[in-house]
Order: C-alpha cells, then sequence, then structure tokens
C-alpha cells in the first residue's frame, strides 16, 4: 500500500459530495441497462451535496445491523474468480449465507442475487459489471420486498410474509484495496422517511422499486477507507420490524477527493439475501 493511502487512512473525517434526489412529486424512474457497459440511466433531478463523511476505521467496531444498520468485518473467502458465475454461486453464496446467520441469528438465510459494480468503462464491458450507484438510497420498499419473497420463494411466501423478515447486503471488493468511489452509509438513526421517495427501477426482465433520499443535514454518514479483498461491510436494506429496531441504512458511492490521482478502478460485488426469523 503506497504512502498516500496510508496517510488518507488517518484522517478522522473528510468533506466529500453525496448524490441525492430533488424531490418534485413526480415518480422518479431508474432504468438497468443489459447491454454490457452501458451505464445506467435516470429519469428525474438530483443534487450534489457536501457533506462530513467520518472514517469508521478510527472509531470502536460496534456497528450494529439492528442499531445503525450497518456492520463491517474481516471476511475470508474461498473464492478465486468474482465474475466466475458457477464459483460465486458454489463457493461465495454458502459463505454469505452462514455470514449472515451468525450476525442475525437468522433461522434461513436465502442468498437471491449479486451485483457486480466498477469504476473502469473497460471492466463494465468486459464483464457486463454496473456502474458504481452514486445516490444515497436503500435497495427496497415495503412492496418491493414483499414481492421479492413471491419471486424467490413462491411456494413459502404466504408463510414468510406472516413472519418477521429482513433484507441484507453483503458489499466488498473482488479485487484489489478499494481506492476510489467507495461506499459511505448512514447512520440508520438519523434517517427520517418522510424524506425517503420511491424510484421506479425497470430492468429488462423485471420492474421493482428502491428509495432515494432527499438531502438531510441531519443525515450522519460514515465510510471504510481503503477496503480490503477481506474485508466485507453488511447493510441491512429492509427489516419488517417496526420497534426502534434500524430498518435501513441509506448508501451511496461517492467520489473521494483524497483518492490517488492514478487510482485503481474499483471492483465489487454486493450479495442480496432474504432474512428469516422463526
Amino acid at each position: 500500500m503506497n504512502e498516500h493511502l496510508l496517510d488518507v487512512g488517518k484522517l478522522s473525517q473528510i468533506q466529500a459530495p453525496i448524490g441525492y434526489l430533488v424531490y418534485t412529486g413526480e415518480t422518479p424512474v431508474f432504468y438497468q441497462s443489459n447491454i454490457p457497459g452501458e451505464r445506467t440511466k435516470f429519469e428525474g433531478e438530483r443534487e450534489k451535496r457536501s457533506v462530513t463523511i467520518h472514517n469508521a476505521r478510527l472509531l470502536p467496531n460496534n456497528f450494529s445491523l439492528d442499531v445503525e444498520g450497518f456492520a463491517f468485518t474481516e471476511h475470508l473467502t474461498e473464492v478465486i474468480d468474482f465474475y466466475d458465475d458457477a464459483e460465486v454461486a458454489t463457493v461465495y453464496e454458502p459463505e454469505v449465507e452462514t455470514l449472515i446467520s451468525q450476525f442475525t441469528g437468522a433461522s434461513k438465510v436465502v442468498v437471491f442475487d449479486h451485483t457486480r459494480r466498477s469504476s473502469s468503462q473497460k471492466v463494465r464491458e468486459k464483464y457486463n459489471a454496473r456502474d458504481p450507484a452514486g445516490a444515497a438510497h436503500t435497495d427496497y420498499t415495503d412492496w418491493s420486498a414483499q414481492q421479492r419473497i413471491k419471486d424467490v420463494l413462491p411456494d413459502e411466501a404466504t408463510y414468510r410474509l406472516s413472519r418477521r423478515f429482513a433484507i441484507v447486503n453483503v458489499w466488498r471488493s473482488m479485487t484489489n484495496t478499494i481506492q476510489e468511489w467507495p461506499l459511505a452509509l448512514c447512520d440508520a438513526r438519523a434517517i427520517n422517511d418522510d424524506l425517503l421517495h420511491t424510484v421506479e427501477r425497470r430492468a429488462y426482465n423485471r420492474v421493482g422499486q428502491t428509495r432515494h433520499a432527499s438531502y438531510d443535514s441531519g443525515h450522519i454518514w460514515h465510510y471504510f477507507p481503503q477496503m480490503q479483498r477481506t474485508e466485507v461491510v453488511l447493510i441491512k436494506n429492509y427489516d419488517t420490524l417496526i420497534d426502534g429496531t434500524a430498518r435501513y441504512s441509506l448508501h451511496t458511492a461517492f467520489e473521494d477527493p483524497t483518492s490517488p490521482v492514478d487510482a485503481v478502478p474499483r471492483e465489487s460485488i454486493e450479495t442480496r439475501a432474504l432474512v428469516f426469523f422463526d
């Protein structure tokens, strides 16, 4: 690791732009292309706001899925090539299901989706990866979370929807140290639901919903600089509990002003899982 990266890791906080939705009263639409290398398209208005993002590595690692809405841990994997779909399915999915079970105490975890992202156009074209998601969001609404249960586990849907369930993402670097476009995470306790807005998400094979945030000066942002391939962030994207337990953490990639000019392009994978509590 070069000297610049070591110095950056000592900063307690940085000022950086976070992408926010400018809500106009109309439902924005997010288009996901299936053409390799093509960037995602967004119909709606956005703005960038400069915010303070705290270096979570310099804080006690007490982050919790049920309090802040995210957690951080070391996690070794037997995966050699994250671009190999078969290896991800047979090796990584069981690893992730075990990890989430350990963090949540869940009775059942079902991985159902993987998204590879890169800041390199060349990598996106080669592997049909997506660009980093550059707006503060959470991946599901009440409707789309329930729909995922019906899509993934149709035979169990009635039973599962009658009990608590959650959706948790596991995010990590696929290759090298994350030197650009790292992930920012917002403390769930600082999220105002009134400033979250439904966004329609259209893919070539399905229509879903996410929620994007309008700017809120009360947001508390954290990041884990220079994440390694041996580290993961767990992100809660949905929880049916409404007893004060964190239901979700906003998250987004952001343009890091401390990134070196010759930064290695980011290559990351986020894995989504249904989490059940019987």
